[in-house]
């Protein structure tokens, strides 16, 4: 199955991988003095965030085929945050091959549309679908990029510009998000439809269009970061 689709219309694009864009802008930093800095870097926790995709099954004979939970492994990222949001700025990288297909407990956490069971046999002819040329042509292109500078909106309501590197193209989006910073943790949340047309891909199909994937995707996430402690830049004078 098709790792994106995306219909962004309006707040809702993205590219996601759109994720990490909410973080970067939102927040308001503060100097750190030690180090004469006026921003604050946060790196991403990949373990306390997550990107979902939700796959949905279409088609005459949707009922032999099964909607699929496709969900982010091995996320990376930093985010650069400045007391003025438009120059704060962040950059994510997600692995392909590192993608997941179909975690048992991530179908549950879904609901009835995602409750049939999926056997190993099914989910690795997904997957292999969806890493090959016919999709996200893994060997070709292993990272998409999530890159992003500045943020609209007003309190933790924001509407973050993301660049995502997909494919061999540059993909432009905006992403709704939701953010909220405490104690050195940053986190960042939303929702959005995508379609396949956006990122320059067609859906996935078999016999004729019988059993194929819908058009429109429904990307979720939660994206986590903790505050780094700047070092001191070596050669520094000493005020002593």
């Amino acid at each position: 199955m098709p790792f994106l689709r995306s219909d962004v219309l309006g707040m809702h694009r993205f590219r996601s991988l759109s994720i990490v864009t909410l973080l970067l802008a939102s927040c308001v930093a503060w100097s750190q003095e030690d180090g004469g800095f006026d921003f604050s870097v946060y790196e991403v926790d990949h373990e306390g965030s997550h990107i979902r995709l939700l796959v949905h099954r279409a088609g005459g004979l949707s009922w032999f085929g099964h909607s699929h939970v496709i969900s982010v492994g091995g996320l990376s990222g930093s985010i650069r945050v400045y007391p003025e949001s438009d120059r704060s700025h962040f950059e994510l990288e997600i692995p392909v091959r590192q993608l997941i297909v179909d975690d048992p407990l991530l179908r549950r956490e879904e609901g009835d549309e995602f409750s049939s069971q999926v056997s190993e046999k099914d989910i690795t002819r997904t997957r292999n679908n969806m890493l090959g040329e016919r999709v996200l042509k893994a060997e070709r292109y292993p990272i998409v990029k999530l890159t992003g500078t500045g943020a609209r909106g007003d309190g933790p309501q924001l509407i973050l510009d993301v660049m995502i590197e997909f494919l061999g193209s540059v993909v432009e989006l905006q992403v709704p998000a939701t953010l909220s910073l405490d104690a050195g943790i940053l986190e960042v949340t939303g929702a959005f439809a995508l379609s396949h047309s956006d990122l320059g891909m067609q859906p996935f199909s078999a016999m004729w269009g019988a059993i194929r994937v819908a058009d429109e995707i429904d990307f979720r996430f939660r994206i986590k970061a903790h505050e780094k402690v700047p070092e001191k830049v070596p050669g520094s004078l000493s005020a002593d």
